[in-house]
């Protein structure tokens, strides 16, 4: 196997970035890149991040179900007496999907949590289990959810990696009813909340999600914004205050959008490299890009980019077009190697029989393969 060593990019560290948050994750929405980590898989206690689940849910039962955003909950003992954020629910009072989201979602609602929990799924235990079972298929594996709001308990926890997975899935798979987030206040019960989330009058493009605040792990935030069809997602926690959780937040999205950018480094089809090919009835045969390679560069991250192509050779025929004959290894400083497929450009025949012998010795005479007979 033939390994040949290409300086690919070339670009001199610019910028820093860090973050007084305890745990934090910057995540690029189209590429799925991670711009920065921070004890990223780190176990903490959610508080009302855990809300994010419960709306999933909810939209899940609204997008495949004959549920609507107009039918009503009856608001129970247990949702009624919720301390916390609440929406200022009445017992046994008719409430409907649509003002439960809102109170969930604007006000944090404790109450309003427990409310849609009990109606989607008889008790909150039973909606804390579908929580659970919606977590292992978005690959959350290292979250559990005990029930609807993120009130404290000991086994109810996450990580700031498997929010941002969450928040992304929502955003990706409910786009029509993301636009919930994005509400700035609610009234209800003639009592007026602004939404929690400060990133969006204070931040360009801001757009959603969640606050969270527990004693014990401190202020946190999931958070997004897009500017110019680009979106970034970041998930802090372990703030020790409001203003810190919006300063840090705030700061990290502005870093990303300012100081990171999108970047095609192999177009598909590119040209790589011209290899020979053994008994062909064509002498040599192009390497190409399968598809193409896509980027976060951060300034701040890289120094040098380097790549590494490996394939056999000469080729052995026949080759169709579109056969992976190599690959590339593209490794960027600080991220995860990036293997990306050689192709064949063209289809390359056997050759003719009675020529076979006389390509042989020229190729290993010459050290080429046929060219003209």
């Amino acid at each position: 196997m033939l390994k040949i060593l290409l300086l690919l990019l070339f670009s001199q560290s610019a910028y820093s970035i860090d973050t007084k948050a305890e745990q934090a994750i910057v995540i690029d929405f189209n590429t799925q890149e991670i711009l920065f980590k921070k004890n990223a898989d780190t176990l903490i206690a959610p508080a009302s991040m855990s809300k994010i689940m419960t709306v999933y849910v909810a939209f899940e039962r609204l997008q495949k179900t004959d549920l609507s955003i107009y039918d009503t909950c009856i608001i129970s003992p247990k949702a009624y007496k919720m301390g916390g954020s609440r929406t200022f629910l009445e017992i046994d009072s008719q409430v409907t999907i649509n003002d439960l989201l809102k109170g969930i979602i604007i006000q944090s609602g404790n109450d309003a949590s427990v409310a849609l929990a009990e109606c989607l799924s008889g008790t909150e235990a039973d909606f804390a289990t579908l929580m659970n079972v919606y977590a292992k298929k978005l690959g959350m594996n290292n979250s559990n959810f005990i029930n609807s709001s993120g009130w404290p308990e000991k086994n109810h926890y996450s990580t700031v990696r498997d929010l941002a997975i969450l928040s992304n899935s929502l955003i990706k798979d409910f786009s029509d009813l993301y636009e919930y987030f994005n509400l700035k206040e609610f009234t209800y019960n003639d009592i007026k909340q602004p939404n929690r989330n400060k990133l969006l009058i204070k931040v360009e493009g801001a757009d959603g999600l969640k606050t969270g605040y527990t004693k014990k792990s401190g202020w946190g935030i999931a958070g997004s914004a897009i500017r110019e069809n680009r979106r970034i997602t970041v998930v802090i926690n372990g703030t020790n205050s409001s203003r810190s959780r919006l300063n840090e937040s705030s700061n990290l999205l502005n870093w990303a959008f300012s100081q990171t950018s999108q970047n095609i480094l192999l177009e598909k089809n590119q040209f790589i490299k011209k290899v020979d090919v053994w008994l062909g009835n064509q002498p040599t045969i192009n390497l190409v890009i399968e598809k193409d390679v896509i980027s976060i560069l951060s300034f701040d991250q890289i120094q040098l980019i380097e790549s590494t192509i490996s394939y056999n050779q000469p080729v052995s025929v026949p080759i169709k077009k579109g056969d992976k004959l190599g690959i590339m290894e593209i490794k960027i400083p600080g991220k995860k190697t990036l293997e990306v497929n050689l192709v064949a450009d063209k289809f390359v025949d056997k050759i003719n029989p009675l020529f076979k012998v006389f390509a042989a010795i020229k190729y290993l005479i010459f050290g080429t393969s046929l060219d003209e007979i």
